[in-house]
């Protein structure tokens, strides 16, 4: 019979694959083309670097060169990639920008689908791209070691140091903040659709006052209702105040007088799941002003 079979032609089960096949390729092509960055996007640009700067002392003359997308891997084998400016100077003390990727993308679909590379790198940044990995609290602890890893290789100020990702990258972004085993404590963390909820936050101490730009879309069936209850246990933690609309950062709500001078953002784009909301609401803007640079 299933001799017969194979001779005879396609069964109904690989019949029914292929037609699902023919409907998942399509719709994959279209999402990618949809959500996903290329071109200068995704390319090392030059920094202008102020015309004087003090040489940073712990950068030391052996400090990496210019880095073009290196791949590079973590002690136990997470993968994750570097890019400098085009220009890269190893004694300026550059900004830091972790990028922490969506459940089963690597580095590369990662960069893509942020677009952040071209704009970080003409910005000053150092941007890292990490692959995902499959998220526990060892997986934690590992993916905490790789920001220093980056610094001690780069020249890099260890006090501006940025987190974001979406989804997986979010949670990861969130929750390297708080973590007891984080090696570096970022300047400002900008989650964008992750998976952790008010009530799993209460299992973490709160960290020294935290730059938050906390990105959950309105439309976001995959974690409906998750942003509201860490944006509170961030305001919570930062000391603020009461929330009202920003004039600055669209469908955000900023919660006031926060302690030491932080800023904590709440912001919800229309958007599903899949939407990357970070240009939308002015991430890199709000990076910058939180760096004293506008």
């Amino acid at each position: 019979m299933n001799k017969w079979r194979m001779s005879a032609g396609l069964t109904a089960v690989q019949m029914t694959y292929v037609v699902m096949l023919s409907i998942a390729v399509p719709a994959l092509v279209y999402l990618y083309k949809t959500y996903s960055y290329s071109g200068e996007q995704i390319q090392a640009q030059a920094y202008t670097y102020p015309q004087s700067y003090v040489p940073d002392a712990q950068c030391s003359d052996g400090a990496a060169r210019v880095a073009d997308h290196e791949a590079l891997k973590s002690e136990k084998n997470v993968g994750f990639n570097v890019t400098t400016p085009s220009n890269y100077r190893s004694d300026f003390p550059h900004r830091l920008l972790m990028v922490w990727a969506p459940s089963g993308f690597n580095d590369k679909l990662s960069e893509r689908f942020t677009g952040l590379t071209g704009l970080a790198t003409q910005q000053g940044y150092i941007v890292v791209h990490i692959a995902s990995v499959p998220l526990g609290f060892k997986a934690l602890d590992e993916l905490a070691t790789i920001p220093k890893q980056v610094i001690a290789r780069w020249c890099v100020n260890d006090k501006q140091v940025y987190y974001t990702g979406h989804s997986d990258g979010g949670t990861v972004a969130n929750a390297l903040a708080v973590i007891d085993a984080r090696e570096v404590s970022p300047r400002v963390i900008a989650p964008s659709a992750m998976g952790m909820q008010g009530d799993d936050m209460s299992a973490y101490q709160c960290p020294d006052p935290t730059n938050v730009l906390l990105m959950h879309n309105q439309g976001d069936d995959h974690f409906s209702g998750y942003g509201d209850g860490v944006a509170a246990w961030w305001a919570q933690c930062n000391q603020c105040g009461a929330a009202k609309p920003s004039s600055v950062h669209p469908d955000c709500m900023e919660f006031a007088d926060c302690t030491d001078g932080v800023r904590t953002l709440f912001c919800q784009a229309d958007g599903n799941h899949a939407y990357w909301p970070a240009f939308y609401h002015n991430m890199l803007d709000f990076f910058d002003e939180r760096a004293g640079l506008n």
